[in-house]
């Protein structure tokens, strides 16, 4: 079984793609992603993930990335 750091590292892989892209369905679905794997790092190792560094989930449209 997979450790919770590699899901966490996932988590922080599709959080990327979703600020890289700019269709919101897309983003909406790559932010889901990122949460379930988030959850099932925290079902692997509890609390673990407190003290690393924070998943950005975001490409809601608030972004301060220009993408002319």
């Amino acid at each position: 079984m997979p450790s919770g750091n590699f899901y966490r590292t996932q988590a922080q892989l599709v959080a990327k793609l979703a600020l890289a892209s700019s269709d919101p369905s897309v983003v909406a679905r790559y932010n889901l992603m990122a949460l379930e794997y988030l959850a099932k790092a925290e079902e692997v190792e509890p609390n673990a993930g407190q003290t690393e560094t924070a998943v950005r989930i975001g490409g809601g449209g608030d972004s301060d990335m220009d993408r002319d």
